[in-house]
């Protein structure tokens, strides 16, 4: 029995209705490059993604970070600090959730060389520490274990600034 083939159609189509809108962010424009470039496409398929590059072309798009903080207060939260790097797949957020928890999140570019890794957490930090001056929120000295949820402002910003001091730990 033969398997079904997987279509990218639909992300492809779905990708064309945000960007009608401008609201296909960047990270999912490389999701669906990535997806096109790494399997043969139906002509249907190799069609759909040219109509969405000349919508791209036409139409401005909104960023990673304004997805982010849309999200968020759609669903009643913050976003306290988010970068996401234009030149390769990393990012870094910490949101507080409508309950009052805060979630930390991270990615570094498994695809860039380790001095570029280490770079991007070096500048994330250096933009967390400023924020954390402006909110007042100390860096806590004792070491923070990962969990979903955080219940404190300082417990989840010391926890990304750790994990930051290793990028070579952080995958994906």
């Amino acid at each position: 029995m033969r398997e079904p083939r997987y279509s990218i159609l639909s992300d492809i189509n779905d990708g064309i209705d945000r960007a009608k809108q401008g609201k296909l962010a960047l990270y999912w424009q490389r999701n669906i490059e990535h997806e096109y470039r790494c399997k043969k496409v139906t002509p249907a398929e190799q069609q759909a993604y040219t109509d969405l590059q000349d919508i791209l072309a036409a139409v401005p798009q909104w960023s990673d970070e304004e997805e982010l903080r849309s999200g968020m207060e759609g669903i009643g939260g913050r976003v306290w600090f988010c970068y996401f790097w234009e030149e390769h797949d990393s990012m870094v957020q910490l949101t507080e959730d409508c309950s009052g928890k805060f979630t930390v999140a991270y990615v570094l570019d498994s695809d860039v060389t380790p001095e570029v890794r280490k770079a991007a957490a070096q500048h994330a930090q250096q933009q967390l520490a400023e924020c954390m001056q402006k909110w007042d929120v100390p860096l806590m000295k004792s070491a923070i274990p990962e969990k979903d949820k955080y219940e404190y402002l300082d417990e989840a910003a010391s926890h990304l600034m750790q994990v930051l001091n290793d990028p070579e730990s952080i995958t994906g």
